[in-house]
């Protein structure tokens, strides 16, 4: 018989009451070895807030994806709008979630930030790590560090992964169901899971670890269909089922259909291989493969007098005509296949000096979407449409650094950067959208840009309790290659070049035991991807639609943070700022005679504000942490000379509050249960702040809770429970969040 999730939730938590009262003491949990690899140069003297998450803390969340990690860390959100989304962005301090080249992402030094757009498609590689794999991860808050490139002016996020020193393996089993409702008749459950399994061992000088990943997942509606108002009545079909709304600016719209139910079904598997070369020096090898079949599924909500599905053309409802658009409910679908491939060489001298050298290439070996031309019953099985591949783009990268002493009060960090970003994308037509491109070109752009640097940082012990921070980074960047085609004319863009130094700097005081305060500085230049440059269109033999000479974004970045040691945690609060200048955002030139939208420069945004951070452990008792953030942030557009509307207004997706609370009691041996609870506050989706209808379209503020409770009911074994979205809560980023969700597993380690 299967029990319903409520009261398998109950019958779990009656366990757990009962084992509580037994009142046994806490039960040691043995764990195979492993060691956590994280380099020096990553990590060490961060000049600037950093929080760290351990595996421990993420084995008391609901984990699918690694997306998930940052779901508490404090004020920074991940625009993860269903579980498999390959599309979630970072938005922290000063970027919002349509703004995703203002963070950066690094597994074992390998970078796999998406540089080549700056949106919601351009989110990290987050499949290219499994949860299994993860020991633990630093957030690095800020551009106070000389070591990371320009992006950094947002969020840094260093995950490190585990490699064993002993036989290990683990299983997984993940069941997860979500309870999905809407206003416009989409709604259900939408369920899927998860299968993991991951082993290793240490061989004399050798380690190896295998990763393995399936997710299957269904996702609620991405995008409802929306009729505009018009066409002939006399034409007009009579249905039932449509929905007469208003759009987030208020203007009247019907919902007539369900976009986007995608069905993801991704595989992941990551081959580490790590071997000690001689005593100082050792290498990593890391291979990593993605794959991801997903269907974007469409349902009309609309019926005729008959009862059957209407598509397209022109309807009658709520009294007046209305006008279906022909592709409004056309399916698409995807296949991908990236590779990962990387390589680490690092080594120690004798006299405190480390260095290493990673190179990395992250390959799009096979990227298509495959869309249909027009919505109908038998879309879905196939018909005419396009096929878009962006197969052969990706990056490289090439990082070499050094860090050691100079005397007995300077550690210096040096080292050179270079990487490499490929875009190519052609849209192709085809007889049937599902098959293979076999008809011409529709069109393609394309282009390249490349980023050099050079960083020098110091950091001087000057006195008993002070330190100062110093260095500056230099980048020179390129773009090049840029085109622009339709199928009968191909335009080039000229190439660009361009360098950039960026001064930073901190000064540390331990002004008493377990106090210290720290104001950091940090310029930032933020290079404009490839898509920002070079996707326009073409029309009259010009190129249109985007700008290929914007400016970079740059950066002044200030931090005063005091943090307060306690013999079980600590304490923080940080004042903040940040100035830039050229910001980079879509928006509508309406100083020219007819208004141009496309990606522009904004002349200049400020976002300040005042962040807390307290993080307890055996607090009140033995077994219970706690962590708490809280967050005011105030983002605001000073001047922007081509849409004057945005003067003076809060920037957008960045909200007024953000705040967290994660609390996980050991109440038992073997058991353990944990509460979190996720706020954003008011935030908009526009630069002049027009939208203030909460509704598909809105950025809204949200409470969430999600809780977990885990029963270690034998050596080896673990089964869990969780929810997210605890209360259901129905809130937007423009699409809609998942709904609540259960979740349950069952964990097996060696």
């Amino acid at each position: 018989m299967k029990l319903p999730a409520p009261r398998l939730a109950a019958l779990l938590f009656a366990g757990a009451a009962r084992a509580a009262l037994a009142g046994e003491p806490p039960q040691t949990i043995t764990l195979a070895p492993m060691s956590v690899h994280a380099s020096d140069t990553q990590v060490a003297n961060v000049p600037s807030v950093a929080v760290r998450i351990t595996r421990a803390q993420l084995q008391r969340q609901n984990v699918v994806d690694s997306a998930d990690v940052l779901r508490y860390a404090p004020n920074l959100q991940v625009r993860q709008r269903y579980i498999g989304d390959p599309n979630a962005t970072i938005s922290g301090r000063n970027s919002g979630t349509l703004q995703s080249a203002r963070s950066l992402l690094y597994a074992d030094g390998l970078l796999l930030s998406n540089l080549m757009s700056n949106g919601w498609d351009g989110a990290p590689r987050w499949g290219m790590v499994a949860p299994a794999e993860i020991g633990a991860v630093d957030v690095l808050y800020g551009p106070y560090s000389a070591l990371y490139p320009g992006n950094s002016m947002g969020t840094t996020v260093l995950i490190h992964t585990r490699l064993p020193e002993r036989l290990t393996a683990s299983a997984d089993a993940q069941y997860f169901s979500q309870d999905y409702a809407d206003r416009y008749g989409a709604g259900g459950h939408y369920d899927g899971h998860r299968l993991a399994a991951l082993l290793g061992d240490r061989q004399g000088r050798w380690r190896w670890l295998l990763a393995l990943n399936q997710l299957d997942s269904h996702g609620q509606p991405m995008q409802y269909a929306t009729a505009r108002a018009g066409g002939n009545p006399a034409d007009a079909v009579p249905v039932t089922g449509a929905t007469l709304d208003r759009n987030p600016n208020g203007t009247p719209r019907l919902v007539y259909g369900a976009n986007t139910l995608e069905h993801t079904r991704q595989t992941q598997a990551t081959l580490q291989v790590g071997a000690d070369i001689t005593d100082q020096v050792g290498a990593l090898f890391t291979l990593g493969w993605w794959h991801n079949h997903a269907f974007d599924a469409t349902r009309s909500l609309i019926r005729d007098a008959a009862g059957r599905p209407v598509y397209a053309g022109t309807i009658l409802a709520g009294g007046r005509a209305w006008t279906l658009p022909a592709s409004g409910l056309a399916p698409s679908a995807y296949e991908q296949t990236h590779v990962l491939y990387g390589a680490e060489l690092d080594g120690r001298l004798d006299n405190g000096w480390r260095w290493d050298a990673v190179a990395s290439r992250y390959d799009y070996q096979r990227n298509l979407e495959h869309d249909a031309a027009a919505a109908s019953p038998a879309s879905a099985r196939g018909g005419p449409g396009t096929v878009a591949d962006m197969g052969g783009s990706g990056w490289g990268t090439l990082d070499l650094r050094s860090s050691g002493p100079l005397g007995d009060e300077h550690t210096l960090y040096a080292g050179a950067h270079v990487d490499r970003y490929r875009l190519d994308s052609r849209v192709y037509s085809a007889s049937d959208w599902r098959g293979p491109a076999d008809g011409p070109l529709v069109g393609a752009y394309a282009g390249r840009t490349q980023t050099r640097a050079f960083y020098l940082q110091d950091v001087w012990s000057f006195a008993e309790a002070w330190a100062l921070t110093a260095g500056v980074r230099w980048e020179q960047w390129r773009a090049y290659g840029g085109l622009r085609a339709t199928a009968d004319s191909v335009l080039r863009y000229p190439s660009r070049r361009r360098s950039d130094a960026s001064p930073k700097a901190a000064l540390n005081w331990d002004l008493a035991d377990d106090w210290q305060l720290r104001l950091s500085f940090g310029k930032a230049v933020r290079y404009p991807t490839v898509e920002e440059l070079f996707q326009g269109s073409v029309s009259n033999g010009a190129i249109v639609d985007n700008d290929p000479d914007l400016r970079p974004e740059r950066d002044w970045s200030t931090d005063l943070s005091l943090i307060r040691h306690l013999p079980h945690g600590h304490w923080r609060v940080s004042l903040y700022q940040d100035r830039v200048a050229d910001t980079l955002y879509s928006q509508t030139d309406i100083t020219l005679p007819v208004p141009v939208t496309n990606v522009q420069n904004i002349d200049l945004v400020r976002t300040r504000g005042v962040e807390g951070e307290l993080v307890l452990t055996d607090v009140w008792m033995p077994g219970l942490d706690l962590s708490a953030s809280a967050a005011w942030n105030q983002a605001t557009t000073l001047r922007d000379r081509q849409f004057p509307a945005a003067d003076g207004k809060a920037f957008p997706r960045i909200p007024r509050l953000r705040a967290s609370l994660f609390a996980d009691w050991r109440f038992a041996p073997g058991w353990d249960a944990s509460l979190g609870v996720r706020h954003s506050g008011r935030q908009y989706g526009t630069l002049d702040n027009r939208d203030f209808v909460d509704t598909y379209g809105a950025v809204s503020r949200f409470t969430v809770a999600d809780a977990k409770l885990r029963w270690r009911f034998a050596p080896q074994w673990t089964a869990s429970l969780g929810v997210d979205n605890l209360t259901n809560e129905h809130y937007w980023v423009y699409h809609p969040y998942a709904g609540r969700t259960w979740f349950g597993e069952l964990h097996w380690e060696l």
